[in-house]
């Protein structure tokens, strides 16, 4: 049987996706950045199948933990498998196997890398079967984004730039940063985050949101060209909690902050006050948080991870 693979690794957003102009394309209510995390990856294959139904399994691998889908992120999968197919005029089925290196559904970004995996896997795949060219990384990306629409930046590293249907890498002094993500939590978000785009529209803070993240965009491009540590970190504290504040606001009103969550991040602070440098930290939407360091902060990195981290958390 013919098999093919592809791999793609999560990112983190500094500047929120958090709202959608068109549900269906997945196009963003507003540009977001992000920074690519290459230690936290999907893996997908591809088999031939006789007939015309597609299938998903748990892809698995030694020294990786047993990987499952619910029913419903299947159906998800497998849409976006046939919304690929249709691109190739494609009719005969596959076999899609797919894990995780990280815990999925808790706001580690698994659907981008996912999805991303699952795009480059499936482009590869089709092109040859169909003698079609392979199409370039811009349209891979924007393919994947109809998807999961923050897996569209997941094809550039270490920085992604999105805007409506423009996605591209961008340069910026911090090419080499120390990522980690604190694990607070390991248990399924009970608000997925396709649940939460759409919430958030009743907030009353949701109008301005787009305004409010361009600004924050344009203010952290201009901090890191100007390698101004600090104010990038007060920019990606401001814009996480922005994000954040609208889940609390809106009619139907819910957190992914746990106990734990607030007491890290006043610890963190407490590192920034302490030290007049730290992390720049920031949240996806669950209850973990991500944090970059520097290659010269190393050791700042090793004193909190073992001071406050081990024993507490997971650290990945």
């Amino acid at each position: 049987m013919q098999q093919w693979l592809a791999q793609a690794p999560a990112n983190i957003a500094l500047i929120k996706y958090m709202g959608k102009k068109n549900k269906e394309t997945n196009l963003p209510a507003n540009p977001s950045l992000s920074f690519t995390l290459d230690n936290l990856k999907s893996n997908v294959t591809l088999e031939a199948s006789p007939g015309k139904q597609d299938f998903w399994e748990p892809l698995e691998i030694p020294g990786i933990d047993h990987f499952a889908l619910s029913d419903s992120a299947q159906q998800r999968f497998l849409n976006h498998l046939a919304f690929l197919k249709a691109q190739f005029s494609y009719e005969k089925g596959f076999i899609v196997r797919s894990n995780n290196t990280f815990p999925l559904s808790t706001g580690l970004a698994s659907s981008a890398s996912s999805f991303a995996a699952l795009t480059k896997c499936a482009v590869l795949a089709l092109s040859e079967l169909t003698n079609q060219p392979l199409p370039s990384v811009e349209e891979m990306a924007r393919l994947s984004r109809h998807g999961s629409g923050s897996s569209c930046r997941s094809f550039f590293s270490p920085w992604a730039l999105w805007d409506n249907e423009s996605v591209t890498a961008i340069e910026l002094p911090y090419m080499n940063l120390l990522h980690e993500v604190i694990i607070v939590s390991h248990d399924i978000k009970s608000i997925s985050s396709s649940k939460a785009h759409e919430l958030i529209k009743t907030s009353p803070l949701y109008n301005k949101r787009p305004e409010r993240a361009t600004h924050n965009l344009e203010a952290l491009l201009s901090a890191f060209r100007e390698k101004q540590w600090a104010k990038a970190y007060d920019i990606c504290w401001r814009e996480f909690h922005d994000m954040h504040a609208l889940f609390t606001s809106c009619e139907q009103p819910f957190t992914y902050m746990t106990q734990q969550t607030l007491d890290l991040l006043d610890q963190l602070q407490a590192v920034w006050q302490r030290n007049g440098d730290g992390p720049i930290v920031t949240m996806d939407a669950g209850p973990n948080i991500h944090l970059l360091y520097r290659p010269d902060q190393a050791e700042l990195a090793r004193v909190f991870k073992q001071d406050v981290l081990i024993g507490n958390f997971d650290v990945m």
